[in-house]
């Protein structure tokens, strides 16, 4: 066995280690664990069309083919997370005539990290903003004991926000409805001017491709300690936008 073989089974192997503990012990970053499955696969087969490129003429043009698409996809990515990490930013300038909070998990009756966070955000947002329409998007999901826009509702109010400045959507199950339905109760109630979307900030920029470019953005952002969770989402986020492309 070669040296570049040993070291891709190597890699292989510490790829499934880390990719099992993703899955069984630190869940939050499972589909990191589920791209390093990918990345162990990937390994395994470069090194056996490494073995047999000098064997079979074929396997030399399969290890090229797979090491172009390799970079290709590669490439992509990091395309789709720069589109991302451009999005990920608060814009505090532009007047807004509406503002949307996009929902996320909910524990029973209580927000979960990533709610919790754009929560936070949206009430500072508002705060110089009196009167400003507020939409919370969300419907109940498994384990939600209320949707998460009664959980936002909720939540805002108790912090002094008026229940007239709130606008309920629980219909929505994805980003692309949370959009389309909070819009058209903005439209019932003859809204007019740019929209201000909250949301996590890996998450706004698939949010500004239903809403449009016009859309100004409002990021939530984790805690420092929280850094290995976020880098999974960016992560996972390039994947999700690239969905949204495709399904559209």
């Amino acid at each position: 066995m070669k040296r570049t073989e040993k070291i891709c089974y190597i890699l292989a192997a510490v790829c499934l280690v880390l990719g099992v503990l993703m899955l069984t012990v630190f869940t939050a970053v499972r589909f990191t664990g589920f791209l390093l499955f990918c990345g162990a696969a990937a390994l395994v087969i470069f090194a056996l069309l490494t073995r047999w490129r000098e064997e079979h003429r074929w396997a030399l043009w399969c290890r090229r083919i797979f090491l172009g698409l390799l970079a290709a996809g590669f490439a992509f990515f990091a395309v789709l997370e720069v589109r991302v990490l451009s999005w990920s930013r608060t814009d505090s300038e532009t007047p807004v005539g509406a503002v949307i909070v996009l929902g996320a998990g909910v524990d029973g009756t209580t927000p979960s990290l990533s709610l919790w966070t754009r929560l936070d955000v949206a009430l500072a947002y508002v705060q110089d903003k009196p009167g400003i329409p507020i939409v919370v998007s969300g419907s109940q999901g498994r384990g939600e004991e209320i949707s998460e826009a009664r959980c936002m509702y909720d939540w805002l109010t108790a912090r002094g926000v008026p229940r007239e400045q709130i606008i309920l959507e629980e219909r929505a199950t994805n980003t692309e409805e949370n959009i389309r339905y909070s819009l058209e109760l903005l439209e019932e109630r003859d809204v007019a001017g740019n929209i201000a979307v909250v949301s996590s900030d890996y998450h706004l920029c698939r949010a500004a491709m239903y809403l449009g470019g016009d859309m100004v953005p409002v990021a939530a952002r984790m805690p420092l300690r929280y850094l290995p969770l976020t880098v999974n989402y960016y992560v996972r986020e390039a994947f999700g936008l690239a969905a949204a492309m495709v399904f559209q």
